[in-house]
């Protein structure tokens, strides 16, 4: 079962390359990275490497400091209690 950061950035790589009208077959064309590691990758199935993520966020025209920053907008933060 994956954790939620891997949740989380499967969904927010889905969602990006949705919104920018981008069908897999395109992102792989663009990115070089096999449309069934995309799909892996959306479905939560696998830990992309930093390698692949720099691939795709290019593709998708983002930063990987954009992608985690979009990631971790709903992911809870720990918080130290003073």
């Amino acid at each position: 079962m994956p954790d939620s950061l891997t949740t989380n950035l499967a969904a927010t790589l889905h969602a990006t390359r949705t919104d920018r009208g981008l069908s897999v077959n395109a992102l792989a064309e663009r990115s070089g990275v096999s449309r069934a590691m995309i799909a892996k990758i959306e479905r939560g199935d696998v830990q992309p490497t930093a390698v692949l993520l720099g691939r795709l966020t290019a593709a998708l025209g983002l930063t990987l400091s954009e992608l985690f920053s979009r990631t971790e907008v709903d992911t809870p933060r720990l918080a130290r209690v003073v």
